[in-house]
């Protein structure tokens, strides 16, 4: 027996039986498999060692883009996944609870099941229904005092700051870093039911909480393992430990609010997303959130809403300065509809300044700031460009891929906003929140915060590249258009050097 037990662990045994194994893989890819004849790489059929490269090198983006480009619309990612970046297919899979989220998103366990991870259809449709008015345009009006004062208004304090400190009436400012405390500072507001002013405090508690529970979320989805012992004291500790502050930290918010209320006989309830939480009911069931799930709702609005909206700020800024010609439309449009230190309101900016929206559309569409989205294929399968991808087998909706598709958008690697004036299709066309079912619900505050704060910074200050700039409307690619800045993803798409690129020089308006 042991004589035995020896034989097998022979090197040359143990290469015989590695080569049967990569043997057996190569002919099920290339022969057996249901994928066999959509279009796609060699590795990628037999191995999810390359997209887990990309997806640990944050490059996912450039990853789909190059299947795309080369596969067409469809194409295999790894053994049982396909990639998807045709707007009809998108939209198959996106419009229906029948191809619920992969199965990666169970692997975050530190939070409470809630609207962005969960997999049960029925739970997405009875969460929706809780939160959807508390982030509906009607609810959202009554909170835009609250949405200025953390958003745009505190930003031109800190800027007006800036620039009267220095010498030339010209201040170099890093508009990722400020547009990223400002988008914290908004939602940690109208969700914690305090006014958070990290942008110009300094106080980084709350942004370092979210930047911890991104990192832990993105390591329990790519590395299962961290969450066992002994990877999860040795590699994630200190990551633990500051999420668990965090819920700590929000579910104290809502004992608190509690108590105000009680004080005040539950008469003039504050206007904010953690009072529409608290309060919200599924008009159905009759159910409300429990105290626990409020908290989870509300870290996730921050999670997926603070990145998402100061991101798609950063990367509209940037491409505006590249196009020099569009940000001088932008700006004239802007101040031909509004006065000089004029504070711009969302109805105002959203009737008045249909370009600047278009720039910030178009900005969504050339560098969305989400990427893949992952989803189960159902009982029965389904027909994807000509290919039946059975039950059991993944597909991955690609925005970035999707929102370059020339079979959807003309010219789609050129900055043209126009494409999107009274162009309502084309809006609807635009994955970057997602669509159909499982639709970004915080979008509509998304919105609030990138019109406004945009209007506003046209209005009042001149806008101008410092000569240490690497991007400038000069440096062109080989389609001859603007090198847009190198990029990282992880969960969102960000700009990888903020602190070397995202820098403009920022003075007050001239005229």
């Amino acid at each position: 027996m042991a004589s035995s037990a020896i034989d097998v662990l022979r090197p040359l045994n143990i290469c015989i039986g590695v080569g049967a194994y990569f043997a057996w893989k190569i002919v099920y890819a290339l022969f057996l498999s249901p994928l066999r004849n959509v279009p796609g790489s060699f590795w990628h059929r037999i191995s999810k060692i390359p997209v887990l490269i990309h997806d640990i090198r944050g490059s996912e983006r450039e990853f789909m883009l190059k299947n795309y480009e080369k596969y067409g619309s469809i194409f295999v990612m790894e053994p049982h996944k396909v990639g998807l970046c045709d707007y009809n297919d998108c939209m198959v899979i996106l419009g229906s609870h029948a191809f619920t989220k992969d199965i990666l998103y169970s692997r975050v366990d530190f939070i409470e099941q809630n609207t962005f991870l969960t997999r049960d259809p029925e739970m997405n449709r009875s969460r929706r229904r809780q939160i959807g008015p508390a982030l509906a345009p009607k609810n959202l009006r009554t909170m835009e005092p609250v949405i200025l004062a953390a958003g745009v208004q505190q930003l031109i304090e800190k800027w007006d700051q800036a620039i009267a400190e220095s010498s030339d009436g010209r201040a170099r400012i890093c508009y990722f870093n400020d547009f990223s405390l400002m988008t914290f500072d908004i939602i940690s507001s109208l969700g914690f039911g305090q006014e958070h002013r990290s942008l110009t405090t300094g106080d980084l508690r709350v942004v370092e909480w979210v930047r911890q529970s991104f990192t832990l979320m993105f390591l329990q989805i790519v590395t299962p393992l961290i969450k066992r012992r002994p990877f999860k004291q040795l590699f994630a500790g200190s990551l633990y430990s500051g999420v668990g502050e965090f819920i700590a930290f929000g579910s104290k918010a809502i004992e608190q609010r509690k108590e105000e209320l009680a004080a005040s006989d539950g008469t003039n309830k504050p206007k904010d997303i953690l009072q529409s939480f608290v309060d919200a009911e599924d008009p159905e069931s009759r159910i409300r959130m429990t105290p626990s799930q409020v908290t989870a709702e509300t870290i996730v609005s921050l999670l997926a809403g603070a990145d998402t909206s100061s991101n798609t700020l950063s990367w509209t800024i940037h491409l505006l300065l590249l196009h020099p010609k569009y940000l001088r439309q932008a700006k004239r449009e802007v101040r031909s509809a509004f006065n000089c230190n004029e504070l711009i309101m969302f109805h105002d900016a959203k009737e008045k300044l249909p370009f600047l929206e278009a720039c910030i559309y178009e900005s969504m569409r050339l560098r969305p700031v989400s990427g893949n989205l992952p989803r189960s294929i159902p009982r029965g399968g389904v027909v994807l460009q000509d290919h039946f991808i059975p039950e059991g087998h993944t597909c991955s909706v690609s925005i970035p891929a999707a929102n370059m598709n020339s079979t959807t958008w003309k010219k789609p690697f050129i900055f043209y906003p126009k494409r999107f004036i009274g162009n309502e299709a084309n809006k609807r066309k635009l994955l970057t929140f997602s669509a159909g079912v499982r639709v970004c619900p915080g979008r509509h505050l998304a919105w609030f915060e990138m019109l406004t704060t945009l209007a506003n910074i046209l209005n009042t200050y001149e806008l101008e590249l410092p000569e240490d700039a690497l991007f400038t409307p000069h440096h062109r690619d080989e389609r001859d258009q603007p090198v847009i800045m190198p990029h990282a993803t992880a969960i969102t798409c960000a700009p990888r050097f903020p602190e070397r690129d995202c820098v403009v020089i920022v003075s007050k308006r001239r005229h």
